[in-house]
């Protein structure tokens, strides 16, 4: 990958400097990769960041980052056509980030208080979720009990405690071990990111995370449906 993506060390920063590697017509305007961003790429059930990237004579909109073969693209509302080479400054909208960070958190604390409840990865195997406006958890496997109230205790149990959230990478070997559970298809040849939740366990993830569980605030666990034997955990944020 020819850009190096400065949000996986620092969830925090808010801009940064970069240049620009290639540029390709993109509808009607522009896609660039830049040797550097804070823009995280739409993925892992995370939306994508917005923002702008400036030159002293060029402004645009980026208005959604995505990963095509390997490559973190910028797409910009441009008409006029950024160059290779062009130093530029990119601002990210830091309120959508900051939004998208606390509800993809959320959506790990929900998963972690499965687990301690007993019920992750053994009973129900975390498959896929959704941390955007409609977040959800999606388990294969089924609960034969109601379950929606003891999960919004314990998730909030997690919330008040103020747990801290870290990262790192780390090998493939290394991560097996600690990890409560793995999802199918990851890389063993390169270090994965690892999140670690302070005192329940850890788990692969490559998003922005929040510091703490404090910092995600009340979350509320709207509905638990079974939906063709597979269980789906509908949740959001209080505010």
């Amino acid at each position: 990958m020819k850009t190096q993506p400065l949000y996986l060390k620092d969830s925090y920063l808010k801009e940064m400097k970069a240049k620009v590697l290639d540029v390709k017509p993109d509808g009607n305007g522009w896609k660039v990769i830049i040797d550097k961003t804070v823009f995280y790429p739409m993925g892992g059930g995370q939306p994508t960041d917005q923002g702008t990237l400036t030159s002293d004579l060029w402004k645009s909109e980026v208005y959604q980052v995505l990963m095509k073969d390997g490559e973190i693209w910028h797409h910009l509302k441009s008409s006029d056509q950024p160059t290779i080479g062009m130093s530029l400054h990119g601002v990210i909208n830091w309120d959508r980030r900051y939004k998208n960070m606390r509800v993809h958190s959320a959506g790990h604390v929900v998963d972690f208080a499965m687990y301690l409840l007993g019920y992750s990865p053994k009973t129900l195997m975390p498959f896929k979720g959704d941390h955007g406006k409609k977040s959800y958890i999606v388990y294969l496997g089924s609960l034969n009990e109601d379950v929606k109230q003891r999960l919004e205790d314990k998730t909030n149990e997690l919330v008040k405690k103020d747990l801290k959230f870290t990262t790192l990478f780390q090998p493939f070997e290394v991560l097996q071990k600690e990890a409560i559970y793995l999802q199918p298809g990851l890389p063993i040849n390169k270090p994965l990111r690892t999140l670690r939740l302070e005192t329940v366990g850890a788990v692969a993830d490559g998003g922005t995370q929040v510091k703490s569980t404090k910092e995600v605030g009340e979350i509320i666990i709207s509905s638990i449906e079974d939906k063709e034997g597979n269980t789906v955990v509908n949740y959001s944020l209080a505010s």
